[in-house]
Formats: C-alpha cells, structure tokens, sequence
C-alpha cells in the first residue's frame, strides 16, 4: 500500500559525488592553510576556490539530490584544478593526475570520461614539455595510459551492470512492462511534482483483461502468457513514449500518463480499448479489456489515486466488460 512519501533513499551516482566532493573538500583544507602560511598565494587561492567548490556541491547534491549536472562540474573541477595546480607548481604536482583521472570515469559515462582525460593529458604533456625527459615522458604517458584503460574497462563494465540490475529491478520479466516495484516509485514522483505543479495534469489508466481466466483455462498458461506479450505491445505502440505502463498484478495494467488532462487519458483510453478488440491476434481469442480512468486530485495519496481509477474500471466490468469508465 503507497499512502505518503517515504524518505527517499540516496542512489549510487549521489553516493559517489557526495564522497568524492566531501572528502576531497575536507582533503585539500590542510593544504590551503599551508599555503597561506607559505605566503604561497596563487596556489593557496586556487586551493580555497577548490574547498568552497566542491563543498557547494556537497551541500547541493544532498539537498536537493540532483546528479547529472554537478557529476559534469566535479568531473571538470578535477581536472582543471590538477591542471591549474600542475601549470603554477610544475612537474612536482604529476602525482594529482592519477587520483582525478579515476575520479572522473566515478563521474562521467566512460566515452566521455576517455575524452576528458585525453585532452588533459595532452595539455600536461604541452605545458610541461621543457620539463620532462624523454624517459619522464615516457613514464607519464604509460602510467597515465594505463590508469586511463583500466578505469574505462572498470567504470563500462560497473555501469552496464548497474543498467542491468536497474532492469531487473522495475520490469516485469514476462512482458517488459515496469513492474509493480517502479510503478510505485513513479507514482511518489508524479505525485510531488503534482504538488508542487499543479498547472500540469496527469492522469491513470486502469487496464484489467476480461475473463482472462477463461482464457487461460480454454487456450493453457503458455498462450496466456503470449497474449500478455502482445497485449503490452499493442498498448506500447499506441501510448506516448512519456506515458508508462506498468504490470500492477496478474492481468491489470496501469498506464501513468503526465501532463494528460482528463478529456485526453478518456480517449486515450477508449483508443486502447479499441485497439485491443480489433487487434488481429488478440481478436482470435476473445481478449477484450476494461478500463478506469481518473485524474489526479490535489493532495490525494496514490494509493487512493489508484482507488479512484480501480473503482471506474470495476463499474466498467459491472457494464458489460469491454468499456470504459470515469473516476
């Protein structure tokens, strides 16, 4: 049961920038006041822009838990202050590089992350050409090289598995549909925004297919799994590609359509209703669907949203199946 918001939980990608950010914060503290104390002034100021940057994105990224902006400003921040460090200090500050290079594929997908390291490498290697031997050189670029490849290797390989087990997590495995899981998390989102929007409608369709028993009993489970499949894919080619659809349980299937007041979600839903009549295969064996639709009010919880759009599509089925009805 969804009755109110629960506290939301802090992702990887906000885990990794509010660790990265607090400590490198907290990190390059001692160092400024060192340098203050050295009288060392452009490197002392370039650390104290360092500290209050990354502390703003600290205290940003645990506020409002935004990710894909300050990820491209921590990752930029780390290179440019290794850079600028390397530019005032000369080839002393070479070890730098290796901490930030790893940062940045924590931060960036991997093909950025490869390109954002390429250039900062060739710009190090131009700066410091009057600085550094052909042996240094050598040792650089190899080091630098072989940091680069195993983070890439490392940074693909963990984001391809975290889209894998995100996958696992919120679809349905039979029909690729979310599942019940990422609907509800949906739903919270939908529904503060709605509050604090209210200027945008949206909008539940309530999908449950009739006598489906029946059909599983008369055709056996493995047809009726395959008339699901295709049921979910006629309704995902209909539906906007901002609209989801979500498997709620068994044969229901809910559809959470933003930005939808409820004129349009009522013909949307008579569409699909139509749709799955007429649609050939589904047709040949009898599959039909009942229909609520209801609109979301100001300050319900989803789960009475869900009540609302539940009790239409039973007076659906009360007139006869095959229908629609209003909340």
């Amino acid at each position: 049961m969804i009755t109110h918001s629960e506290p939301s939980k802090r992702s990887i990608e906000e885990s990794i920038i509010l660790t990265l950010s607090g400590v490198s914060s907290v990190g390059v503290m001692p160092f400024t006041v060192l340098r203050f104390m050295q009288s060392d002034w452009a490197v002392a100021f370039l650390d104290l822009f360092a500290v209050l940057a990354l502390g703003s994105l600290f205290i940003y990224v645990y506020r409002t838990h935004k990710t894909e902006l300050p990820a491209r400003i921590l990752a930029f921040l780390s290179m440019f202050i290794v850079f600028v460090t390397i530019l005032l200090k000369g080839i002393g500050q070479l070890m730098w590089i290796y901490p930030a290079l790893t940062a940045i594929f924590f931060l960036l997908p991997a093909n950025i992350a490869a390109l954002y390291s390429i250039s900062i490498l060739i710009a190090i290697g131009y700066v410091l050409r009057e600085q550094l031997t052909l042996f240094l050189t050598l040792e650089f670029y190899i080091s630098t090289i072989a940091t680069l490849l195993f983070s890439y290797a490392f940074s693909d390989r963990m984001r391809k598995q975290q889209l894998q087990l995100t996958e696992l997590a919120t679809k349905d495995p039979l029909t690729d549909a979310g599942n019940r899981r990422a609907m509800e998390q949906k739903l919270l989102e939908v529904i503060a925004f709605q509050r604090r929007e209210q200027n945008f409608p949206a909008s539940l369709i309530l999908m449950d297919l009739d006598n489906f028993k029946k059909v599983n009993d008369e055709f056996g489970h493995a047809k009726g799994d395959d008339i699901l499949k295709v049921f979910v894919n006629t309704i995902k080619n209909r539906i906007r590609s901002t609209d989801k659809l979500y498997r709620f349980g068994g044969e229901e299937f809910v559809i959470i359509a933003e930005n939808t007041p409820l004129k349009d979600a009522i013909l949307l839903a008579e569409e699909l209703r139509s749709s799955v009549e007429k649609e050939g295969w589904l047709a040949k064996h009898k599959v039909t669907i009942s229909v609520g639709t209801a609109k979301y009010e100001p300050h319900e919880t989803a789960f009475e949203w869900l009540g609302r759009a539940d009790r239409a599509m039973y007076q659906a089925k009360e007139l006869g199946r095959n229908s629609c009805c209003v909340a």
